[in-house]
C-alpha cells in the first residue's frame, strides 16, 4: 500500500479512536456530575420517563460506537506492534474492554429489569445505586482509556515537533 495513503487512513482511525473515546468518557463524567447526581429524587412514579428513554438512547448509540472503537484500537495495537507505543495501544484497549465488560455484563442487565416499571421504590433505589455504582466504574475505566491515549497521541505529536529537519 503506498505510504501515503497508508498515513492518511492511520490517521482516519486515529481520529475515530480520539473521538470515540472523547465521547464516551465525556457522557461518562456527565452522567455522574451533570444529568444523575439527582437519581436519589427518582420515585416509581418518576423513574421510568426520567431514566429509561435516556438509557435506551445511549445503548443504542454505544452499540454502533463501541464494536468500531474495538476495530479501530486493534488497528492501532497492530500499527504501534513492533514499538515501544504499543503499551499504551493495549492499556487503552484493555481499559475499553473493561468499560464494555461492565456495561454489558452489568449495567444493561439493570437496564431491562428497570424497564420492566418496578413498583417498589426500595427496589428502584437499589437498582439505581447499583447502576451509577457500575457507570462509576466505567468512568474510571474509560478515563484511563482517554489519558492513555492522550500519552500516544501527545508522544507521536512531540516526536514529530522535535524531528530534525535535514
Amino acid at each position: 500500500m503506498d505510504k501515503k495513503i497508508k498515513t492518511k487512513l492511520f490517521i482516519i482511525n486515529s481520529a475515530y479512536i480520539f473521538f470515540g473515546a472523547t465521547l464516551y468518557v465525556g457522557v461518562l463524567w456527565a452522567l455522574h456530575f451533570f444529568w444523575f447526581p439527582t437519581w436519589k429524587n427518582l420515585m416509581v412514579e418518576n423513574y421510568y420517563d426520567q431514566f429509561i428513554p435516556q438509557t435506551t438512547a445511549a445503548t443504542k448509540f454505544f452499540t454502533i460506537l463501541v464494536p468500531i472503537m474495538f476495530l479501530s484500537h486493534l488497528i492501532l495495537c497492530w500499527q504501534e506492534w513492533k514499538t515501544k507505543l504499543r503499551w499504551l495501544a493495549i492499556l487503552a484497549l484493555l481499559a475499553l474492554s473493561g468499560a464494555t465488560y461492565v456495561g454489558t455484563m452489568h449495567i444493561i442487565p439493570v437496564n431491562k429489569i428497570l424497564k420492566q416499571h418496578i413498583t417498589d421504590q426500595g427496589r428502584v433505589t437499589q437498582l439505581l445505586e447499583k447502576w451509577m455504582m457500575l457507570n462509576d466504574i466505567r468512568m474510571v475505566l474509560m478515563t484511563l482509556a482517554w489519558a492513555t491515549l492522550m500519552a500516544y497521541f501527545g508522544y507521536k505529536a512531540y516526536v514529530y515537533d522535535t524531528r530534525k529537519l535535514v
